[in-house]
């Protein structure tokens, strides 16, 4: 709370002004009373105060005012001298009489300070006294800035004050544009507008008929601020060129009604508002700004934005209004001598002291509405990530997920494929080559045509080849022995499936175990290859190999084993590599237990599959130059083409009729991650453990609802919410470039979802209190 200084000038007597000077404390006790008699006001005092007011009257000789009027030479010069003069009367004045006005002089000397803020009432009814500058006081003048003159009248100080401050979230202000012939309220527009976009409830009406601003005061939701800018004299204001009201006989009742519905400031920014404010405070009006004097457009335009500015920042109102005289009394004393005199405040005597628009509703206009508070945000986005989890959980998010991964996955820039395998296809038109060429036998790789591609491979020493071509009988008895001395050499075996081949497909006879691959994929729900297995426990049908083809390849690649077996659960290694074991509910997943056994990590596709040539090509000679440069040290993985059934849907494809890789080149994919993350570096997906999972999709979610609490237009939140979930995508899309796959849909619902349950939230508040 700021000191309060009351003093009470009564209506004159033969002798003078009878007065009371009243000081409370801090804590409102009063602590000082002294009354005396202030002197009359001296004619010398009067001729001054007409000098200087006399070029402002000239306003309204015309009819108008808040217009800017020329200067003649007389008025050029004569009229700063005519202010100072003022000022001297008034000090001499002030600063002598009787002992009982020096006594409460003394008693004001005493008091002021210039560490505290300190609230100054001048109660009378006398106009003579009201018009004069008492802020030029001396008395009042050293003490800047922490003093500021407020009139009220004496009669209702211990009036029962009627305002009922409702508890609303928007500031509401009703603005009526009077008539403004020769003036421009174009700026008064603009500077209040500024408010609107701040979150204050704007109204803005143009010189309405009588019944249109008498049904605005009636506004049953009320208002906190009333603005008047236009022409008005003598208590009147004229709303339009036709119609002049006055307060205490025009609008009275709706005034009142105003007042009762939480009504706290009115802001007259028009001529000779002395009469208007007289009768604003016999209808307790809590807070009035007026003119005291008719005011040229340009001082009336630059009052409003100064005081604004610094009211709206939180202010005390007779601080705002206190720096904004200061202001207009830089920017044009050198045009009107005294300009800072003209604005005033009235006060009802018992409103508290009131700051910008954090006091005239209960919560402020701020970025963040008290009112909700930080607990209610915090406590909203918890609840709705909660039940995201929940939905996640039970799988209902996964094919969204999985859908957003697979598009993410598709714009990263393109790799160039693996030179360290070639793929050898074996279709339709090289079948028929083995035909023509008698290279007959069972299958679409006959032992023959397996047998002269070994052959001519071998000259140039690939490192490993890996057969993707079901073989479960015996070779022919050369083409055994010569695939037994190669251990280089991968064979492929199928486990046994309960639906389609409960015994599996054995691989070939004679081949050792350390030679064989299951060939088998981890299909996701809607038939996408997007994980990888690495090993399993052996089948218990034909296929008894625990490694994967691919693992094998890179094993033979390497010439290095895994450091810990699969059926372990630990993390496998290969070399200082580790490979993350990908379980049932990581990442976006949400299997059931038995989908992710044995031991499975994600698949970090290349954009392009390694180069393919097919059978025919190699047995006819027709690439032998370019042999060495594609065999010599490399991977040579042999499968069906794409005229077979061993295809299949990955991440890459898209469309209406997406377009399947083939498994082979699958095969290649799995082999080439691995010996890429070792040998290169190249990054294997990762994901969150669950529990960060968790506090990321929250850190949205409060994000989200905080976006939605600090912006209050509906422009304003749908595009903050837009740039938010764009950004979210671009975050989720950079970490995995390096490998991440982190939480998108949930984190995106939970910026939604907390978005607009606060949204209705605040709708409803919004209608409880309005």
């Amino acid at each position: 709370m700021s000191r309060r200084i009351v003093l009470t000038l009564l209506d004159k007597s033969e002798r003078g002004y009878p007065a009371s000077l009243n000081i409370y404390s801090r804590q409102g006790q009063e602590v000082i009373q002294v009354t005396g008699l202030l002197p009359l006001v001296p004619l010398s005092l009067q001729a001054s105060l007409q000098h200087w007011r006399s070029p402002y009257r000239k306003i309204l000789g015309t009819r108008n005012c808040r217009i800017t009027f020329n200067h003649n030479s007389e008025t050029r010069f004569s009229w700063p001298e005519k202010a100072n003069e003022l000022v001297e009367e008034l000090n001499d004045w002030l600063n002598s009489g009787p002992q009982s006005w020096q006594k409460m002089r003394d008693a004001l000397l005493q008091t002021l300070s210039q560490d505290e803020q300190t609230q100054i009432f001048l109660q009378t009814v006398n106009i003579e006294l009201q018009q004069l500058p008492w802020s030029a006081w001396d008395v009042f003048d050293r003490y800047f800035p922490a003093t500021e003159i407020i009139f009220s009248l004496p009669e209702i100080r211990k009036s029962t004050l009627t305002c009922a401050p409702r508890n609303r979230r928007k500031l509401r202000i009703l603005v009526v544009l009077g008539d403004h012939d020769q003036i421009d309220l174009k700026w008064d527009r603009q500077v209040l507008t500024r408010l609107g976009s701040s979150g204050a409830d704007i109204h803005f009406f143009d010189q309405p008929d009588r019944s249109t601003f008498l049904e605005a005061l009636w506004d049953e939701r009320g208002w906190n601020i009333f603005y008047f800018g236009g022409h008005s004299s003598e208590g009147l204001i004229s709303i339009n060129q036709q119609t002049l009201l006055e307060p205490n006989k025009d609008f009275k009742h709706g005034m009142r009604k105003a007042i009762s519905k939480g009504l706290q400031l009115a802001i007259f920014n028009s001529c000779d508002g002395l009469k208007l404010a007289n009768a604003l405070a016999q209808l307790s009006l809590p807070q009035s700004i007026i003119m005291r004097e008719p005011v040229p457009d340009e001082v009336a335009q630059d009052f409003l934005a100064f005081f604004l500015t610094t009211f709206e920042q939180g202010h005390p109102l007779p601080f705002a209004v206190h720096e904004a005289r200061r202001k207009l009394e830089d920017a044009w004393t050198y045009k009107y001598p005294g300009c800072g005199w003209l604005p005033i405040i009235f006060q009802h005597p018992d409103t508290e002291l009131s700051t910008g628009p954090t006091k005239l509703w209960s919560k402020p206009v701020s970025p963040f509405p008290l009112r909700f508070g930080w607990w209610r945000l915090v406590t909203c986005s918890l609840v709705v990530t909660s039940l995201i989890v929940g939905v996640r959980s039970v799988g209902a998010l996964q094919s969204w997920e999985l859908w957003w991964f697979d598009r993410l996955l598709r714009l990263r820039p393109a790799e160039l494929p693996d030179d360290r395998i070639l793929i050898i296809t074996v279709g339709e038109s090289d079948i028929q080559y083995q035909r023509q060429n008698q290279m007959i036998g069972p299958g679409s790789l006959s032992d023959a045509a397996l047998a002269q591609l070994l052959q001519k491979l071998r000259p140039y020493q690939p490192r490993v080849i890996g057969l993707d071509i079901y073989h479960d009988f015996e070779y022919e008895p050369a083409l055994t022995n010569q695939l037994a001395a190669n251990s280089s050499f991968i064979a492929p075996c199928k486990v046994s499936n309960s639906d389609t081949e409960p015994d599996g497909i054995a691989g070939p006879p004679h081949i050792p175990n350390e030679q064989l691959g299951f060939t088998d994929f981890p299909s996701d729900p809607n038939a996408t290859v997007r994980r990888q297995l690495i090993g399993m426990t052996p089948d218990r049908g034909g296929c008894s190999t625990e490694y994967a083809l691919s693992s094998r390849i890179v094993m033979a690649y390497l010439g290095s084993d895994y450091e810990v077996d699969p059926k372990s659960g630990d993390t496998l290694k290969v070399g200082d590599t580790l490979l993350p074991r990908l379980a049932h509910n990581a990442g976006s997943y949400q299997l059931e237990p038995a989908s992710a056994s044995g031991y499975q990590i994600l698949i970090n596709y290349r954009s392009q599959s390694p180069r393919q040539v097919s059978l025919k090509t190699i047995l006819s000679g027709e690439i032998d130059a370019q042999l060495p440069d594609l065999v010599h040290d490399r991977i040579i993985l042999i499968g069906p083409d794409k005229t077979t059934r061993d295809v299949h849907l990955t991440p890459y494809s898209k469309g209406e009729y997406p377009e399947k890789m083939l498994g082979v080149e699958i095969h290649a994919q799995m082999a080439s991650q691995i010996l890429s993350a070792v040998l290169n570096q190249r990054p294997l997906l990762w994901w969150y453990p669950e529990w960060l999972e968790w506090l990321w999709i929250y850190s949205w979610s409060f994000l989200g609802g905080a976006v939605v609490w600090r912006f209050r237009s509906v422009f304003g939140r749908s595009l903050f919410i837009g740039m938010v979930v764009i950004s979210l995508s671009g975050i989720c899309f950079i970490v995995l470039l390096y490998g991440g796959w982190i939480p998108l849909v949930p984190c995106a619902l939970g910026i939604l979802g907390t978005g607009s349950v606060l949204v209705a939230y605040l709708r409803c508040s919004e209608n409880d209190i309005d």
